[in-house]
């Protein structure tokens, strides 16, 4: 409906103002609606009065124009003008009770923007010497949200993932692992002794992490390389990878196929999926060639120790070494092919990258050197950056270990707090079988850190809190679902009711206005969400409709309700349907039961 509003409201103050204000530039004249906080004051307002200082007789023209207009009086009751320059707009009580019957039926079509667009995504994108940890979970957390919410726009969206499956970061976990009950023995001696007697090497136990395994290796191997000695053997390793050694190979791919094992149970727990995988090592080569073809082209330049440098003065960035001295790839090479292989296998208006902040700068100069090569428009690259995930006094959250707290670890450690929980906030999880009950605790469990990473905005680092997470009363998961699982009671005690009844809208109370007007936001809530790649703004959205439901459930009764009953259950439905489809695009569960 806003859609329609806007664009017939602005037809007429564009025509009013063509005639009364014609120096009144085009783009101050862009008319857009904002949802009113206070019921009071309406439903929609405008502050285009404001923005272009109309005097009175312009004003009085506009209103009076909008208000006899046939199209706008099919969903506006009244039109104020209140200082110091709003025009504030009042939804007919009929047509809010229109769209309440839209949201019982919730056909998803009635979501989808006009004019759809092609996106590709890439999100998490690990590295394979490590588990998944928390970083990861904002990231995968983050994307699966906008891809959600922007499929439901009707929009199409790939996702994929590129794994940094190669480079000296691996080979320290490679050398770790080698290293790990031998110092002594040569490089090259050692990794033959491996290949003969791999059976002397440990191996993940059943019960253990794989990825987490492979950790343990790569801390080995970043201690020692401190040492003059070990940074040597790096260097061999990594050129020996390179030089396809067989050997150094056969290692990679053990400790490689370890931790994708890993990452795809730890990617169904947490719900996320991708649709297509890169891998480094199987373009690392061509990657560096591409370097080689545009040496004379003004986009690349060697200089004197042999490395090759970028030229981007003018897009105002400073340049950055794309290949060593050595001859050997970086990051920067990597991506820059990667983006070529993207663009050619995915014809999409935008390629978004989810990416943390630290990477700013290169993504910038990676899109503006793809710009340079004619790989892509740089209008069409977009860099997504998250904030960190730290405890709730700013510190970091780590393993025992002392590394970064894993996926894994973190949701045990939520799970457990559940547990202990149980014997006060949660303590209707005893009525289920331990079966049930775990499942449920391990939806919550999720769904808890999903949301406080999403109720932030992007950018805006979470100081995490545990105990505000599964508060089943403050702004959490637990809450939301705690309310639909409660409209689900409401609405499994109905037994029978009068579906053709007709609402009075001239009984509608103010709890039932405040849901009423809610619902007539949600598809611009999705809309707002999808364009600006902020799901935070669906995330507070729901959490103030369970907040306006509660109120209502508690002022009003439903099952046996003297006036509107009707209406009463009309709006538990509605609120359960939505509540329901906005926590599943968030990546989050409901239960029927809490």
């Amino acid at each position: 409906m806003t859609n329609l509003l806007e664009k017939r409201i602005f037809q007429i103050i564009s025509g009013i103002l063509k005639q009364d204000l014609p120096e009144a530039s085009e783009d101050k004249t862009k008319f857009k609606l904002e949802r009113i906080a206070n019921p009071i004051f309406g439903d929609f307002s405008s502050n285009i009065v404001m923005v272009l200082k109309l005097n009175n007789d312009i004003v009085n023209k506009i209103v009076n124009q909008l208000e006899t207009d046939q199209e706008i009086k099919k969903y506006i009751d009244k039109i104020e003008f209140k200082q110091p320059g709003f025009l504030n707009f009042y939804v007919k009580a009929e047509f809010l009770v229109d769209n309440l019957q839209r949201m019982i039926k919730l056909n998803k079509k009635d979501f989808f923007v006009k004019n759809p667009q092609s996106f590709l995504i890439e999100h998490t994108s690990p590295n394979t010497n490590k588990a998944l940890h928390i970083g990861h979970l904002r990231n995968t957390v983050l994307a699966m949200a906008i891809i959600r919410i922007l499929k439901a726009l009707n929009h199409k969206v790939v996702s994929d993932c590129l794994f940094n499956d190669r480079g000296i970061h691996i080979c320290k976990a490679m050398l770790g692992y080698l290293r790990f009950e031998d110092q002594q023995t040569g490089i090259e001696a050692i990794i033959h002794k491996w290949n003969t007697k791999s059976q002397e090497w440990p191996k993940p136990l059943a019960s253990e992490a794989k990825d987490a395994f492979i950790g343990k290796y790569y801390v080995w191997g970043v201690k020692l390389e401190k040492e003059e000695r070990y940074q040597e053997e790096l260097q061999w390793l990594l050129k020996a990878w390179e030089s396809n050694n067989p050997l150094v190979r056969k290692l990679w791919k053990q400790m490689n196929g370890w931790f994708y094992n890993e990452f795809a149970k730890t990617f169904k727990i947490i719900n996320s999926q991708v649709d297509h995988f890169w891998y480094e090592s199987q373009f690392y080569q061509k990657a560096k060639d591409l370097l080689k073809q545009n040496i004379n082209k003004n986009v690349f330049k060697t200089l004197e120790d042999g490395a090759i440098l970028t030229q981007l003065q003018s897009y105002g960035l400073t340049d950055t070494i794309v290949q060593r001295s050595d001859g050997t790839a970086m990051y920067f090479t990597q991506d820059l092919y990667l983006t070529k292989m993207k663009t050619q296998k995915f014809n999409c208006n935008w390629y978004i990258w989810i990416v943390g902040p630290e990477q700013k700068l290169h993504m910038q100069q990676i899109f503006a050197v793809c710009d340079q090569l004619k790989i892509g428009n740089i209008n069409k690259f977009k860099h997504l950056s998250y904030g960190a995930v730290c405890n709730k006094d700013g510190s970091k959250m780590s393993s025992r270990s002392g590394e970064v707290l894993s996926i894994m670890e973190l949701l045990q450690e939520i799970n457990s707090h559940i547990h202990l929980k149980m014997n006060n906030d949660y303590k209707s999880l005893k009525d289920f079988n331990k079966v049930d009950q775990e499942r449920i605790i391990n939806q919550i469990a999720l769904g808890s850190i999903k949301y406080a990473m999403l109720k932030l905005e992007r950018e805006q680092d979470l100081k995490f809190d545990i105990n505000e997470a599964t508060d089943l009363k403050g702004n959490g998961s637990p809450y939301i679902q705690y309310t639909y699982a409660r409209c689900q009671s409401i609405l499994n005690k109905v037994k029978q009711y009068n579906k053709l009844e007709n609402i009075q809208t001239g009984l509608i109370t103010n709890e039932e206005k405040i849901l009423l007007r809610q619902m007539l936001y949600f598809k611009d809530i999705l809309i707002k969400a999808g364009e600006n790649f902020t799901p935070h703004i669906l995330a507070i959205y729901l959490f103030e409709l369970a907040q306006n439901f509660s109120s209502f459930y508690e002022k009003n009764r439903i099952i046996d309700a003297n006036t509107n009953q009707k209406l009463k259950i009309d709006l538990t439905k509605g609120v359960a349907n939505i509540l329901k489809w906005g926590l599943e695009l968030l990546g989050i569960e409901v239960m029927v039961k809490l």
